[in-house]
């Protein structure tokens, strides 16, 4: 009987101690992709209008002086794109027009050419034909002096871009430094740093005006030396059709009637 239940013993021990084999856990299908949207957090479902409105707040007052000092370089650089023309300067044609009326004698005409045909290069040759029995050294330089005079004036209504340009970093750099001493000063009140969080608001700030600021200043002084070169070029061109006239009608033509 003894030698029976000693091999019983042991095969019930070896049958308990066994490691039991777990059922196979059924397979979890993925969520439906409406299901997965929802889980997504609210600021992943945000429009760009309401991110860029919200970096428009978190900017603050130096953020608003901002937009509106380029607003201020807006105008001056539409005035520019409408003003700076070369109908304005020296229209095509004018130069072969006015060479063709001095031929032909009809000074009237040419005199009255800023009137008819206003332009810096028609007042040029309105003022030549004007005086043009005065000594031809005091014609050149004042009527030198009169295209420089306008091209100057011409150059000082882009300036303003150039101001735009410089004002727009600095202003970027002050609002990152109330930023970083609104940081601080959470910072303080709280009396450690603790959460992140308190400190999210000034750093927004900082990062938000002076990528604002860096971001606005690069178009206005692409634009302000895209101008100063176009006026320059101007100038070079009066200065060329000016200097051609004077040694046609005073210096070539000396028989011509005046």
């Amino acid at each position: 009987m003894k030698t029976f239940l000693l091999p019983a013993a042991v095969f019930l021990l070896l049958v308990t101690s066994a490691p039991a084999q777990s059922s196979p856990s059924p397979k979890v299908s993925p969520p439906p992709a409406a299901a997965r949207a929802a889980s997504k957090p609210a600021d992943a479902r945000r429009t760009g209008r309401e991110v860029i409105m919200e970096r428009f707040r978190a900017s603050g007052i130096t953020g608003k002086i901002q937009i509106l000092v380029s607003v201020f370089g807006g105008a001056f650089a539409l005035e520019r794109f409408v003003r700076l023309r070369r109908k304005n300067i020296s229209p095509r044609g004018l130069f072969t027009k006015c060479q063709d009326l001095w031929r032909a004698g009809k000074y009237s005409e040419l005199e009255a050419l800023e009137d008819t045909d206003p332009s810096t290069f028609a007042r040029a040759v309105s003022f030549l034909t004007k005086y043009r029995t005065h000594p031809v050294a005091d014609l050149s330089v004042t009527v030198n002096d009169l295209i420089a005079r306008e091209m100057d004036a011409s150059l000082q209504r882009a300036y303003p871009l150039g101001v735009v340009a410089t004002i727009e970093p600095l202003l970027g750099l002050f609002g990152m430094i109330l930023g970083m001493i609104e940081s601080f000063e959470t910072v303080a009140l709280a009396g450690a740093l603790g959460n992140p969080a308190q400190l999210a608001s000034g750093i927004s700030q900082a990062l938000t005006t002076t990528a604002l600021g860096i971001g606005l200043a690069i178009p206005f002084l692409v634009l302000y030396h895209y101008f100063k070169n176009k006026t320059n070029s101007y100038a070079l061109l009066l200065e060329e059709q000016v200097s051609v006239l004077i040694v046609e009608w005073f210096m070539q033509s000396k028989g011509t009637s005046r």
